[in-house]
């Protein structure tokens, strides 16, 4: 997601890659959609924080095993074939553009505090929009604008959690926290389902895999980078959503649009309260601004397989894959307007959950790769297998329980978006690749 040019990388840079990649705009809204869940929410981030450590050992290993390979497609492919290869890569890219519609969403709902009438329906689906042919229009100008974009915004956005924290110490009230489960579900289905909420700030684990020939000493930089990265990204998921609790009762989390703004707005009054947003503004934008390379690139090394639509690889005079942005953009400004009728906090949490279910589908081959790849190597160690059991079977069971936790509205969704790829991968192999 950074456009590192010249110079190879050492460690404070890798882990700076790692915590930019992984921290998005998804935690400044998320307190909003864990609200009506209460405390008990804290759960879910342990637990999803922990998956999300085991799954980054995963992808560490795999890439370590595999370097050069272009991330965890290539790796499903090796032990599933060509057809899942695609089916994931095809579930990704989808997931992505979930993604950048809920950033969008994010960008609208903080910007709330500035304009009023985003508040109305009509105009934060236009405003989101907007947002969004913005961030493809900065794309469009070519990798190194979007690189210098994206390293900008990158640390800026650890700014509002830290600052929330420590505002924490100074107001917090630990009767927010009780009762820990204030929704009408049981303890267990109020975890499935906060689990399913917070791992979604998660996504993007296997972008902390960087490329090894950009980075000096790439055997002992990129896991120290990793678990670093990942683990300081945990400290802050959690004990940013901690404070949160601390400083706001859940009734007036679950009313907010901007609830960092308004949690800092309580001691620093309204100049903290603006700042704050404009933050959470840069994040979400910087966020996007990554995602949206994302968004470009899977469908064009698809079409180079002759997978996907070769409109989708044809660049222009800045080696820019144009008509698969403006393609992509559309599609993504189209999943912001068919959930018109709902306000901003449910349409972030419908599209979370989504995409999140898209991202399983990812993570759940990725999981058995991790152990069937030991096998099909026939290697002698017998740590090597005891090593990939003990990553690869947790986090294989653990996708098999997001699914449950995402609910049946995005379940059915993203089983319909997936099955898409069917249609696409026997027309592509039929009429596309016979010729």
């Amino acid at each position: 997601m950074h456009n590192i040019e010249n110079n190879k990388i050492e460690l404070k840079e890798s882990i700076s890659l790692v915590i930019g990649n992984m921290i998005g705009a998804g935690i400044f809204m998320l307190p909003v959609s864990l609200s009506v869940y209460g405390s008990i929410s804290i759960m879910g981030w342990t637990i999803s924080a922990t998956m999300a450590f085991i799954l980054s050992i995963i992808f560490k290993r795999l890439s370590s095993k595999y370097p050069g390979e272009s991330g965890p497609f290539h790796y499903a492919e090796k032990s599933f074939g060509e057809f899942i290869g695609f089916f994931i890569v095809w579930g990704y890219w989808i997931s992505i553009l979930l993604v950048n519609a809920s950033l969008a969403i994010v960008v609208t709902s903080y910007s709330t505090i500035f304009i009023e009438n985003l508040n109305k329906s009509i105009y934060s689906i236009l405003f989101s929009v907007t947002v969004i042919i913005l961030i493809a229009s900065i794309n469009l100008s070519g990798i190194k604008k979007v690189g210098k974009f994206q390293y900008v915004t990158t640390f800026l956005k650890i700014i509002p959690l830290l600052l929330a924290v420590i505002i924490s110490f100074f107001v917090f009230d630990i009767n927010n926290f009780f009762p820990i489960n204030i929704s009408q579900e049981t303890n267990i289905e109020a975890i499935t389902v906060t689990t399913a909420l917070t791992f979604f700030a998660f996504l993007g684990i296997e972008s902390a895999t960087i490329p090894t020939d950009k980075i000096k000493n790439p055997k002992e930089t990129v896991p120290k980078a990793t678990i670093i990265g990942t683990v300081l990204t945990i400290f802050i998921y959690i004990s940013s959503s901690i404070a949160i609790f601390g400083i706001l009762h859940p009734n007036e989390i679950s009313i907010s649009n901007a609830p960092f703004a308004d949690a800092i707005g309580i001691i620093l009054g309204d100049y903290g309260r603006n700042l704050i947003a404009i933050f959470a503004i840069i994040s979400a934008l910087g966020s996007l601004n990554g995602w949206t390379l994302l968004q470009i690139e899977i469908p064009k090394n698809l079409a180079k397989k002759k997978l996907f639509s070769k409109l989708f690889m044809e660049l222009n005079s800045r080696g820019v894959p144009h008509k698969g942005l403006f393609i992509s953009t559309i599609l993504v400004s189209l999943l912001i307007g068919i959930n018109y009728s709902k306000s901003l906090s449910n349409i972030f949490t419908y599209l979370i959950l989504t995409s999140t279910f898209c991202t399983l589908v990812l993570y759940f081959f990725i999981s058995l790769s991790e152990i069937l790849i030991s096998f099909y190597n026939n290697e002698k160690n017998k740590s090597v297998y005891i090593n990939s059991l003990m990553t690869g079977v947790p986090a294989f069971m653990f996708c098999i329980w997001m699914v449950v936790g995402v609910g049946i509205e995005s379940i059915i969704s993203g089983t319909l978006l997936l099955s898409l790829s069917l249609p696409i991968y026997i027309y592509q192999k039929k009429y596309v690749k016979s010729r």
